[in-house]
């Protein structure tokens, strides 16, 4: 009769370990989940924080916005040229993390924004093509979003 009741009890608390075990694991999911989270945000938070700085650059230098919103080209010479290239510098810098958080972050992978604001920045600022066509292996995740050269305009013949 003992050894009956000594098999129910080791039973009983073979059953309890198994369904403690089970609740831990899924208390261990729901906060890693949680933390992923936090560092998605964390890391796009980053990444737009890089951004902004480089706004405030803008901000305070306005006449520099042409060449990276309005499709000016690089200046040919002069203190305005070294400016504007060290903005593409920074703002290539900011491109490619924001690429490289979005394939790496748990959680971001859906973040398709970050793909057309690279577009648009691509499409609006010679400076940020030419540096990043210069240096591609400087921004390695950024430089496979370059666009296609167009080809050269044909003349109808006729």
């Amino acid at each position: 009769m003992s050894t009956l009741i000594f098999g129910i009890i080791a039973s009983a608390a073979a059953v309890f370990s198994i369904l403690f075990s089970a609740w831990q694991i899924r208390q261990l999911t729901q906060q890693t989940a949680i933390t992923n989270g936090i560092a998605a945000a964390s890391a796009i938070n980053n990444s737009v924080e890089r951004l902004h700085n480089i706004g405030t650059l803008l901000f305070q230098h306005p006449q520099l916005n042409r060449y990276f919103f309005h499709g000016a080209d690089v200046p040919g010479h002069g203190e305005e040229r070294e400016q504007v290239l060290t903005l593409a510098h920074m703002f290539a810098d900011a491109l490619d993390y924001g690429l490289m958080i979005k394939s790496l972050a748990p959680g971001t992978s859906e973040y398709d924004c970050w793909d057309h604001y690279v577009a648009g920045m691509f499409a609006t600022s010679p400076a940020i093509r030419q540096v990043v066509l210069d240096h591609p292996s400087w921004w390695q995740v950024l430089a496979p979003h370059l666009p296609e050269p167009s080809p050269p305009a044909t003349v109808p013949r006729g």
